[in-house]
């Protein structure tokens, strides 16, 4: 296991079997994520619980905010004829 400056730790899957270390992983969840590596290429990333929520929030905003931007621009650039009246269709 490798703690990196971006505070992010390195370890094999494999430590994660040894209970000593898998502990130390779980510990350091808390502060920074864990990049965990198979045959020396990453394959997933552990967060923190709390920190995953954020994320998963941040993300949500950001999709509501450009699908926002997308519809405000349709809709300055629509003119009458794109649009159907209700009374008429």
């Amino acid at each position: 296991m490798i703690t990196v400056k971006d505070k992010s730790t390195i370890a094999n899957m494999s430590e994660l079997r040894q209970k000593e270390k898998s502990e130390q992983i779980l510990k350091n969840l808390k502060d920074h994520k864990v990049i965990l590596e198979k045959h020396s290429t990453p394959v997933a990333v552990m967060l923190d619980y709390h920190q995953y929520e954020v994320l998963e929030q941040l993300l949500d905003f950001a999709e509501d905010y450009v699908l926002g931007m997308l519809a405000k621009q349709r809709d300055e650039s629509a003119k009458k004829e794109d649009f159907v009246d209700i009374e008429k269709w």
